[in-house]
Formats: C-alpha cells, sequence, structure tokens
C-alpha cells in the first residue's frame, strides 16, 4: 500500500521516552510509537530518544535516536538521563534542525527534559501516563518517595500536562495541585492491526490444549495493581460452573509477582487451568485477543486500560474492574463492569459471558459490536488532533522559566529500590 504523502514540515518535536518499540515493558512503547507516526503524517518532524541498540535511524517518518544502556543496572536511569541530554543537546543544536518543544513521557526522562527545555528555553509538555501514589496505593518507602518527587517537579516545570483520563487529571491536581495547565487526551488504537485472519481453533489447541475449551484472557505485568490474583481466585468459581468443559486461564506478561501467582494457582489447585505465557510477540497477543472467549481486566489501579481497548478493537467481549479510567473507557453496554477486588463478582460475571444460552450469545454479540464502535472512535487521527492543539497551546504562549537543576535519582544499590518499583 502507498504511504499517505506527508504534508511540508510544520514544527519540529523532541520526545523522550524510555520505551519504544521493539523495546516495551508497559503500554507507553506503543502510545509513543502511534502518536510519533502520525505527527509525521499531519506535517510535524519527530525526533524520538529512547532505548535501543542503533544509534540512528528513520522508521515511518520518524527519527529515532537510540541509546545502547544496560536497563538491568541500578544506575540506568540516572546514564539514560545524562545520555538523553547528550543526544537532545546535539539534535537541537544541529544546523538542520530547529526544536519547537520537548515532549517527555513519565518521570523516568524527566531529569533530561526538564534540563533540555530549560538550556534552550523551549516549552516542556509532560505526558504522564500513572503515578507512584496510585501503583502502590500510597508513599510508603523511601523508593517510592523520590518517584513521588520526581514526578512532582516534571509535573510543576512542564508547560502542559497530558493525562489519559479524567480520574488520573484528578490524581494528578490532588497530589501535585497543579489545575490549569492539564488537558485530557485517551489513548487511542489502530482498529486495522486486527484486521488479519486468525484460526481461532489453531490458536486454542496451542495454548488450550483443546480446540473447544474456554479461553479465558489477561494480559499485562504481573505486579499487584493489575489484580491477577483477583482472578486466579475467580477460577475456582468458574471450573464449579463449566465442570463439564476445558477451561484455561492464559496470562500473558511477565512481573515479579509471577512466583507468587504461580503459588496460588497451586494452593487453590488450579494449575493444570492456568497457562503462564510470558512476553509474547505482538503477533500472537493479537491472536490471542481475537480468539478468546473473554478477557479479563480486574485492575485494582488503572488510569486508562489500554488492554480493554485492544480487546474492544479485536471484538472479544471483557469483563473489567469498575474503577478509574476503566470506569470512563467502557460505557453502556461497551463491555461488562464489577467491583474491583471480588473475585466472587469477577467470577459471576465472566460465567454470564461464557454462557452457551442463546440470550447470553446476543448480549455478548451487542457487546462486541459498541466496544468496536468505541475503539473506532478513539482513533490516532483524534487523539494527534487533540495533542497538537496543545503543541500550539504551549507555543502561543511565553515558556515559563525552568530552574536549571537535574533529578538527582540516587539508586542506592543496597536497597535495589527501583527494581521494587513496578511500571504499569
Amino acid at each position: 500500500m502507498r504511504e499517505p504523502e506527508r504534508q511540508q514540515v510544520q514544527n519540529r518535536i523532541l520526545t523522550l521516552s524510555w520505551e519504544y518499540p521493539p523495546y516495551k515493558i508497559g503500554g507507553i512503547a506503543e502510545h509513543v510509537y502511534e502518536l510519533s507516526k502520525a505527527l509525521t503524517r499531519k506535517g510535524w518532524e519527530v525526533h524520538v530518544v529512547t532505548l535501543g541498540t542503533f544509534p540512528y535511524e528513520e522508521n515511518e517518518g520518524v527519527h529515532l535516536h537510540r541509546i545502547a544502556i544496560d536497563a538491568s543496572k541500578p544506575d540506568f536511569i540516572t546514564r539514560m538521563n545524562e545520555a538523553m541530554k547528550e543526544i537532545g543537546a546535539s539534535i537541537i543544536e544541529s544546523s538542520n534542525t530547529n526544536i519547537d518543544i520537548v515532549h517527555a513521557h513519565d518521570w523516568m526522562v524527566g531529569s533530561a527534559a526538564i534540563a533540555l527545555a530549560s538550556r534552550y528555553k523551549k516549552p516542556l509538555v509532560a505526558t504522564i501516563h500513572s503515578t507512584e501514589f496510585g501503583r502502590s496505593r500510597g508513599i510508603n518507602e523511601e523508593y517510592q518517595m523520590r518517584i513521588h518527587e520526581a514526578e512532582e517537579r516534571l509535573v510543576r516545570s512542564s508547560d502542559h500536562v497530558i493525562v489519559c483520563s479524567e480520574s488520573m487529571k484528578r490524581e494528578i491536581q490532588g497530589l501535585f495541585g497543579v489545575t490549569e495547565k492539564i488537558s485530557v487526551i485517551p489513548n487511542g488504537i489502530d482498529t486495522s492491526k486486527f484486521d488479519s485472519l486468525v484460526d481461532r481453533d489453531a490458536i486454542k489447541e496451542k495454548f488450550c490444549s483443546q480446540r473447544s475449551s474456554k479461553l479465558i484472557l489477561f494480559l499485562g505485568r504481573l505486579v499487584y495493581q493489575k489484580g491477577v490474583n483477583v482472578l486466579i481466585g475467580a477460577l475456582p468459581i468458574i471450573l464449579a460452573r463449566y465442570s463439564k468443559k476445558e477451561v484455561k486461564l492464559v496470562i500473558v506478561g511477565e512481573g515479579p509477582m509471577r512466583k507468587q501467582l504461580e503459588m496460588d494457582a497451586a494452593y487453590l489447585g488450579v494449575s493444570k487451568h492456568i497457562v503462564f505465557t510470558g512476553f509474547l510477540d505482538d503477533h500472537e497477543v493479537r491472536s490471542l485477543l481475537k480468539s478468546a472467549d473473554v478477557v479479563v481486566v480486574p485492575s485494582l489501579y488503572e488510569p486508562f486500560g489500554i488492554v480493554a481497548l485492544e480487546a474492544m478493537a479485536a471484538k472479544t467481549p471483557v469483563v473489567v474492574s469498575d474503577i478509574d479510567g476503566l470506569s470512563e473507557l467502557i460505557s453502556k453496554g461497551e463491555g461488562i463492569k464489577v467491583p474491583p477486588n471480588s473475585s466472587e463478582r469477577l467470577a459471576a460475571s465472566i460465567i454470564k459471558v461464557l454462557s452457551d444460552t442463546e440470550a447470553s450469545k446476543k448480549r455478548v454479540e451487542g457487546i462486541v459490536e459498541k466496544g468496536f464502535k468505541k475503539a473506532l472512535s478513539l482513533n490516532w487521527d483524534m487523539i494527534t488532533a487533540a495533542t497538537m492543539d496543545v503543541y500550539a497551546k504551549v507555543l502561543a504562549m511565553t515558556p515559563s522559566p525552568v530552574e536549571e537543576k537535574d533529578i538527582e535519582i540516587e539508586t542506592g544499590t543496597e536497597k535495589g529500590w527501583l527494581w521494587k518499583y513496578s511500571y504499569s
């Protein structure tokens, strides 16, 4: 297919993000990737500084500047920010580039973003995808406080802040006291990525052993705030209802809770009904999303809920916690919402979706149809237009002075605090 012609360059943006495909930990990678591509189609010149092995490449119109830093080292955030400052400075000072805006995605790149915006007197936009307070349900330890302070400084230093939901906006306002310079722009989805045909029988045979199995799918980081333990707790109730049918819970993802979750499954006697796949590539993930009988998002904290949106794009019914951004994403009839942290209520809703009665099938068809319409409405052209409005706003105003002082992130190898942090 012929690539659409790009408009003449209007402005140039320097984006800092520690995630960008193929390096993916959470949802930031896909967000920055799709937004960057869409901006180039709208006539922006986009430079992304991120992690990776190839120093420079142009991919789908986006200029990628990668930093080869081992993310497993305890001081990698400090080293990454130092490298980002160096590369960002070379981009801004290039005779061929005149960066108009610096855009930071989350606190991990905050030090470099603030320093570059200050040094070169550029407006700074920050997208805050989640907060440490929300992820940890409070600030209880030193490492959490340091992340919280880094988030606060990035928010306060920014000329404008973008968040993905009204609940996230309220969270930022309450935590950091910033009320006037926040815009809510939801995450988006490219539904065309789910257009390919999938052999559902083959997928079920691969992951569930039997083609006739009921496939319950969880996709995400194996961390406390994702509520995977709540879903595993619901499985005995579901199995009691479907004692004559094979039911498999496929858990896609990795994280520090995996061993505990496997122990939970063994304790409840449901291990043989759970498949832990670890990380899968995008093709397999999309195939599972299209083949599942139900996708479950049982989060205890969720600023948006991109997995739910992916399920809707894949035309698969979704059951979600009625909390935070998930409550806003799922409107009337687009999915099923249940109270968070209740295995019993979660099981009851999953059972309704899996039911083979004609009434249940008709209800599920309605959910799938409405969910897909929602996914179509949250396209990247709409999200990009809203982001460009924010850019126009900050370009029209006088940039606020920013104190030229780097965030000091002390990794503390003896405590290993960074790796206690669970990225959502």
